[in-house]
C-alpha cells in the first residue's frame, strides 16, 4: 500500500495527522526533539508523504527504518544518522525501533537563537542530504549530545533554545566532518548571494506548488526579476557558480517531483500533470519522455513500492 499525500510541512502537524503523541514539551514549530520509542508507533510504520519546511537529523541507536526522500532511498540501521533537508518529498518506513531520535529545526530557528552562526547555516543551506555510520563509541558521544538536547527541550530554562541550537551546530559540525573524512575534497561549495537565493526560490516555489498554495511554476524570467537582474546575468552566474543553467535546475527539480508522485503515490496522471501547469496531457508525456527515456505510465508501472 502506497502512502498517503499530505499538504503538511510542518513536523508537528506531521505528528497530529498521523495520530501520534505531541508532546507537551514541543512549545515550539520550528524545532522538536523526538525520542522515536515514546511515539508508541505500531511496526511496521509506513509515514505519510509530506514536504517539510524544517531540516532533520535522525539519529537511529537501535532500529532499522528505510527514508524515501525525493529520488533517494537511505537504508539506516543500527548507529546510522541521517540529515535531511527541507522542500523534497519525504516518507519514511520504521521496521524495528529501539532507540532513536528525531530533531527537526528551521533555519528561522538558527538565525533567531544564534546569528552568529551565518556562515555555517549558509552551508547548511548549500548541503546535501547524507546518511553516516558511525562506530559504538562515537555513536556514544553523539548519543550523549542527543541527550543533552533532550533535556534541555523538556526544561523550563529561560534560555533553553540557545543552549538547544549550540549543541544542534555540534552535532552538525561533526556530521560535516564524518563526511570530510570519508570522501575525498570538499563537500560544500559555498556559493555567492545571488545563487543561493536561487535555489531558496526554487525550492520555495516548488513547495508552494506541492502545498497548493500556488498554481504557477516559475521560469527563468521570474527567478531573475525577484532578484531585479536579466534573464542572461542570472543565468550566467547559476551555471558559471554550479555547472548547471537555470532551466537545468528547473526541469531536473521538476522531473524528481514528478518521478516522486509517479512512484510513491496513486495521484492520478492529470493530476500531476495539472499540479505543475500541463493542462495537454499529451505534452507533459512528452516532456516526461523527453527528459527520462521512459513514459510515465510505464514508469509508475514498472516500479513497486514494498
Amino acid at each position: 500500500m502506497k502512502p498517503l499525500l499530505t499538504t503538511v510541512r510542518k513536523f508537528t502537524d506531521c505528528l497530529t495527522f498521523m495520530d501520534l503523541p505531541l508532546f507537551d514539551y514541543i512549545d515550539n514549530d520550528d524545532f522538536a526533539i523526538i525520542r522515536m520509542e515514546q511515539l508508541g508507533m505500531q511496526l511496521p510504520y509506513q509515514t505519510p508523504i509530506f514536504r517539510p519546511d524544517h531540516y532533520s537529523i535522525i539519529v537511529v541507536i537501535e532500529g532499522n527504518v528505510t527514508y524515501y526522500i525525493g529520488n533517494s532511498v537511505y537504508e539506516l540501521g543500527q548507529n546510522c544518522i541521517l540529515f535531511s533537508r527541507p522542500d523534497s518529498f519525504l516518507t519514511s518506513r520504521w521496521s524495528s525501533l529501539g532507540e532513536a531520535y528525531t530533531i527537526t529545526f528551521s533555519k528561522k530557528f538558527l538565525l533567531q537563537y544564534w546569528p552568529a552562526g551565518i556562515d555555517e547555516i549558509q552551508k547548511l543551506e548549500n548541503s546535501k542530504n547524507s546518511i553516516t555510520n558511525l562506530t559504538d563509541k562515537m555513536m556514544k558521544s553523539f548519543e550523549t549530545t542527543c541527550l543533552e538536547i533532550y533535556k534541555e527541550a523538556i526544561s523550563k530554562e529561560p534560555y533553553k533554545h540557545e543552549l538547544i541550537t549550540n549543541l544542534i551546530f555540534n552535532l552538525l559540525l561533526f556530521i560535516r566532518q564524518e563526511q570530510f573524512e570519508n570522501t575525498s575534497g570538499n563537500l560544500q561549495k559555498k556559493y555567492n548571494s545571488y545563487v543561493t537565493t536561487f535555489i531558496h526560490d526554487i525550492e520555495d516555489n516548488f513547495s508552494k506548488i506541492a502545498c497548493g498554495h500556488s498554481n504557477m511554476l516559475f521560469h527563468i524570467n521570474d527567478y531573475a526579476k525577484k532578484q531585479n537582474l536579466n534573464e542572461s546575468t542570472l543565468s550566467k552566474i547559476v551555471s558559471t557558480a554550479t555547472g548547471k543553467s537555470v532551466n537545468q535546475w528547473i526541469h531536473e527539480k521538476l522531473i524528481e517531483d514528478i518521478k516522486y508522485l509517479l512512484k510513491y503515490t496513486d495521484k492520478p496522471m492529470r493530476d500531476i500533470a495539472t499540479l505543475y501547469g500541463f493542462y495537454d496531457l499529451n505534452y507533459f508525456y512528452n516532456y516526461f519522455k523527453r527528459h527520462t527515456q521512459n513514459a510515465p505510465g510505464t514508469f509508475r508501472r514498472d516500479f513497486s513500492f514494498l
